[in-house]
């Protein structure tokens, strides 16, 4: 099993087999290189434990423990059992930073597992008649012959709807994820309880409605600059990916202030694609860090068959090339560094989306009598699907869930009755669907603002983002690190009026001026674009008539008996033509079939030969 995920650590292994227990890791060895091996134990061995990542107020803990235990070595994972010997359960709330732990407790054979407050890391669970198995990545449950591949058809639909797969649900029957901020404890053959530890709403600081733009920007870098130093802890090299936008630029300004020597930065482009390639941005960035900068350009024409490797490693694809092009900087950096700071989160805490002009308008228009069905009745004049459409049915909603659904679907509820067949179908997800998004029960005094944001935060952030951020950046045996997912700079943002993050519909106003001064004015003002805002149209244009047809259209896709031949068509003909919203919903349909190719349709057999250990490509 530890082989099938050697990537996520090349250095070192352990293991623990003893009856009634199995634990294995791979190590990525970061800090106390030559003393911090997995399992830790605590004095009499009584408790053992295994992580994958990084724990920032690990010192802090040592420090605080260390005159009443004694410590083998300065490695995060060994604070975990003497925090528990002395909180039990409760350990957890004292952890800060990315992690999935296993505990055992051997007096009380008692399974513990934790899963980090913002889902950063991941944390998969299968509940099977001879025990429970959990792991990093499912691969190692199917190598270990514990899960054998299936596509579950609730996993499906919500992957069509969202572009990814909502937690707990996971594409792989049988395989659910352990929910972010969670504690399972599992003994005498059952799993006992399964709790939240940490809610960012419990440590909200008071709201100051006469706090000014100085005091709320000051308090803000404050935050984020503690965080970036505690992110660079490190006894290995690390760098930044670089984006040329707000984000990646500004944390990378607080590096270079701690850094004695110049900071490395990394970025990826897509070649003939102006408006979405940000490299010349980024190299100015790096010019004004005084950065050893480091960059890729990547043609769209480049072999298709780069994407079973992408779904190899990510496991449960999303309906977009961010995955692939993240993998491409994964490696491009891995040449350099072992650990690489990232701008991740930001948009998410600070309104950085279109969608959250959308929600601070909608808040606006609600004020407005009849407002509301003015835009419902837009909604339907303008072409299905697109962004004018999204917009006025967002205006439109009644709900937090149903303005998400407008905003963020990759395929509305008819257009999935077109495109999946009547047999593939589940009954339950339509109701699943919907359930991703209510299973969060959101404060009742919040904006249409701030719920939008919290729904983000909880959802696309970690099933989407964070899922591609580890597994592309793991593949590459590459440790990414994500500052804004500090959890006191969440709270600090939950505490922050709208006008902060959208002001005159400005998005991620706050951090703008947070930036002004540690930030070319140029970057501050430009548009927002992202890694690969435009790539997948463009890379459908490419391959429609070659790869993407051959495989949608292909026998072995229509003898599935899940997608139907004649819509497919239909969108393929129209797939990344300007004006045309079908891209996403085709690329959705591809790597649904791709993926059932590479994980189900050969079995476990056809799998065997990639559980061994390979080198970890590098770009040359």
């Amino acid at each position: 099993m530890t082989d099938a995920i050697w990537h996520r650590g090349p250095d070192d292994r352990g293991e623990l087999c003893e009856p009634g227990i199995a634990l294995g890791m791979r190590r990525l060895s970061i800090i106390d290189v030559e003393h911090g091996q997995q399992p830790s134990a605590n004095e009499d061995n009584t408790l053992v434990a295994i992580q994958n990542g990084e724990i920032y107020n690990f010192e802090r803990s040592l420090a605080d423990l260390a005159p009443r235990h004694t410590f083998r070595s300065r490695c995060d994972t060994e604070v975990i059992v003497h925090l528990y010997e002395e909180l039990g359960e409760d350990f957890p709330k004292r952890l800060s930073g990315m992690y999935a732990v296993a505990l055992w407790d051997r007096k009380r054979r008692r399974l513990v597992l934790v899963r980090d407050r913002l889902g950063i890391k991941p944390l998969y669970v299968a509940e099977l008649p001879q025990g429970l198995a959990f792991a990093s990545e499912v691969k190692a449950l199917v190598a270990g012959g514990l899960v054998d591949p299936a596509v579950d058809p609730v996993g499906a639909e919500l992957f069509m709807a969202y572009g990814y797969v909502p937690g707990p649900h996971t594409l792989f029957a049988g395989v659910r994820k352990l929910m972010p901020a969670s504690t399972l404890v599992y003994q005498n053959g059952r799993i006992t309880h399964e709790q939240s530890y940490w809610n960012a709403w419990d440590n909200v600081p008071p709201r100051r409605p006469r706090a000014s733009w100085h005091e709320d920007t000051e308090e803000l870098l404050a935050i984020l600059r503690q965080s970036v130093r505690e992110h660079m802890v490190s006894d290995v090299p690390l760098g930044l990916m670089l984006s040329g936008g707000v984000d990646s630029s500004l944390i990378g300004a607080l590096m270079a202030e701690a850094s004695p020597q110049p900071i490395k930065t990394f970025s990826v482009g897509f070649a003939g694609l102006a408006e979405s390639n940000e490299l010349a941005d980024a190299r100015r960035v790096a010019r004004r860090l005084g950065s050893d900068h480091h960059e890729l350009e990547v043609e769209l024409r480049d072999d298709p068959s780069l994407l079973e490797d992408m779904l190899w490693h990510i496991e449960e694809p999303i309906a977009d090339l961010s995955s692939l092009g993240f993998q491409l900087i994964s490696q491009l950096a891995r040449r350099e560094v072992t650990v690489a700071l990232s701008g991740q989160g930001a948009d998410e805490l600070f309104g950085g989306y279109r969608k959250h002009q959308i929600a601070y308008g909608a808040d606006l228009i609600g004020r407005v009598p009849g407002a509301g069905a003015v835009a419902g009745a837009l909604s339907r004049y303008a072409p299905p699907g697109s962004t004018v459409a999204r917009g006025f049915a967002a205006l439109a909603a009644g709900s937090p869930s149903e303005r998400l659904l407008a905003m963020s679907r990759v395929t509305q509820s008819g257009q999935r009755k077109a495109l999946l067949t009547e047999g593939f179908r589940s009954a339950a997800g339509e109701q699943a669907v919907s359930a991703a998004i209510t299973q969060y029960h959101l404060p009742s005094n919040l904006s249409i603002l701030e719920q939008t944001l919290e729904l983000d935060r909880r959802l696309a952030l970690v099933d989407q983002l964070f899922l591609y951020f580890d597994k592309m950046s793991m593949s590459a045996s590459l440790e990414v690190r994500v500052p804004f997912m500090d959890d006191r700079l969440v709270s600090f943002s939950l505490a922050l009026p709208d006008s902060r993050r959208v002001w005159r519909l400005r998005r991620k106003e706050i951090l703008r001026r947070a930036a002004r001064g540690l930030v070319e004015e140029h970057v501050l003002e430009k548009k927002k674009t992202g890694f690969f805002n435009a790539a997948l149209e463009g890379w459908l244009r490419t391959h429609r008539e070659g790869f993407v047809r051959d495989v949608l259209l292909d026998p072995r896709t229509v003898g599935r008996g899940q997608l139907e031949p004649r819509t497919l068509a239909a969108m393929i003909a129209d797939a990344g033509e300007s004006g045309r919203k079908n891209a996403q919903v085709i690329f959705a349909a591809l790597m649904l079939e791709l993926w059932q190719r590479l994980w189900v349709d050969g079995g476990v057999d056809a799998l065997v030969g990639r559980f061994q250990p390979r080198p970890i490509p590098v770009l040359r």
